[in-house]
């Protein structure tokens, strides 16, 4: 069988690039797995940063399979938390893979895009994604709503590998937008964030440096 890696470095880039952005077909699991491998560090970051209250709400824009919703959900007590993905296939895994607090209502995943999210203004106390501003065309769209959303003075958590690690990655010239840190201080700041904090890490193999921008609604 061939690898995902096989695939990466051969002419089929392209067709991997759009099921990194959108898993579907008889691919969507195992890009859903690798996915998980790969973005590993870069969770365990985050999702250590955030440090949520009782009770709060928080949002992860483009959760994949849900293989992550489980190490967030003790973070606090009576947690409410939500996700949203543009792809069905990953919001029928995620759902699979989280049946008890999906039915108990802890959990609440939806099927849409974060540049038209049908949530009630001031909803959220904390939003995160994982390496997903790479795929947004347009970014200022995805923070407005971002914005929001978001309770005054609630935090964005912008989990991300270096510029540097991905731009050595063949698919991802296609449809990627590559951003380094100041790029996206400089974006979040015109959509109205203020920078908290960065957290980095570094990383010795080739999944490369996790970074996590905290920002603040202002």
């Amino acid at each position: 069988m061939t690898s995902l890696k096989q695939l990466i470095t051969a002419p089929l880039s392209r067709f991997v690039a759009s099921q990194l952005r959108k898993p579907s077909g008889l691919l969507a699991k195992r890009i859903g797995k690798e996915m998980n491998l790969s973005n590993e560090a870069v969770y365990a970051l985050t999702l250590s940063t955030i440090q949520p209250s009782d009770g709060d709400s928080i949002l992860e824009i483009g959760f994949g399979n849900g293989k992550f919703f489980p190490d967030l959900i003790p973070k606090a007590n009576d947690l409410n938390v939500y996700g949203l993905d543009i792809s069905p296939k990953m919001v029928e895994e995620a759902r699979s893979r989280n049946p008890e607090t999906v039915a108990s209502g802890q959990l609440d995943l939806y099927l849409g895009s974060s540049d038209k999210m049908a949530f009630w203004d001031a909803t959220f106390d904390h939003i995160f994604c994982i390496n997903v501003v790479y795929f947004w065309d347009s970014p200022d769209d995805h923070l407005s709503e971002i914005h929001r959303v978001l309770k005054p003075g609630g935090r964005f958590y912008m989990g991300i590998k270096s510029k540097a690690n991905f731009s050595k990655m063949r698919f991802t010239k296609h449809r990627f937008t590559l951003y380094g840190e100041k790029d996206l201080v400089d974006v979040l700041e015109r959509n109205r964030f203020r920078i908290a904090d960065i957290v980095a890490e570094k990383s010795t193999d080739v999944r490369g440096d996790a970074i996590c921008i905290v920002s603040e609604k202002i």
